[in-house]
């Protein structure tokens, strides 16, 4: 098996592909450097190529009709953009934005490539497959969440699926309406009430879990 070109490296799996139709594919891939907050596709584009993330971070996200946003998911290094395939697949327009977080190395495959490896490689179209439901489990918890009414739990479970070993957020509240899909007051008047109660210890972009169990709790119950 030839080893393919260098950027194969960051995605073992499509490295491990060994067949004429991908490795031509791989070999003619555009490697692309984008800065930060970097608008990726905006909701409307026509998809020209299949995207993944050699470096960086790229948050996608929908907005409202009220000018709300709302996070969907976020892609690092070594991740496909699932949107991407799913458009190339059905031949539509984006349905979502996309933007660099940071400054951010892609490889892009473009759509007629695309589709000759989704039809002619079978352990490329299983990786695709097999990205497109992942993303579409993410995409069902993101449902399962926003269907709890009160910010409260949704907040608290936030933060709980997103703090460091040592306990700790690293977000605005800005951000974390966009995350939460609500307004930044919203938030803010949530955690000011977590800090109140002792959950949280509140500073500039940064949260301290400090009471993980009572905030454990406090998701539990709005979940039943």
């Amino acid at each position: 098996m030839s080893q393919g070109p260098a950027w194969l490296d960051t995605f073992p799996d499509l490295k491990a592909v060994d067949d004429p139709a991908w490795r031509e594919v791989a070999d003619r891939a555009l490697v692309v450097d984008l800065p930060e907050f970097a608008p990726v596709y905006i909701g409307g584009d026509v998809c020209r190529n299949f995207m993944l993330v050699q470096s960086g971070a790229i948050r996608t996200y929908t907005v409202f009709e009220n000018g709300r946003e709302m996070v969907l998911y976020h892609l690092h290094k070594g991740e496909s953009c699932s949107l991407t395939a799913s458009t190339l697949l059905t031949c539509g327009k984006y349905t979502a934005n996309a933007i660099t977080e940071s400054e951010t190395r892609v490889v892009l495959i473009p759509k007629n490539d695309f589709y000759t490896a989704f039809d002619q490689s079978t352990e490329f179209r299983l990786y695709v497959c097999a990205e497109l439901s992942g993303r579409f489990h993410e995409l069902l918890l993101l449902l399962e969440t926003v269907g709890m009414r009160n910010v409260e739990g949704r907040l608290a479970r936030w933060l709980l699926e997103n703090r460091s070993e040592s306990d700790c957020v690293k977000a605005s509240h800005r951000e974390l309406a966009h995350e939460l899909g609500t307004a930044r007051e919203v938030v803010s008047r949530h955690l000011k009430d977590f800090e109140k109660k002792g959950l949280v210890k509140l500073s500039r972009k940064y949260i301290e879990l400090a009471d993980v169990n009572a905030l454990g709790a406090r998701f539990s119950s709005q979940r039943a």
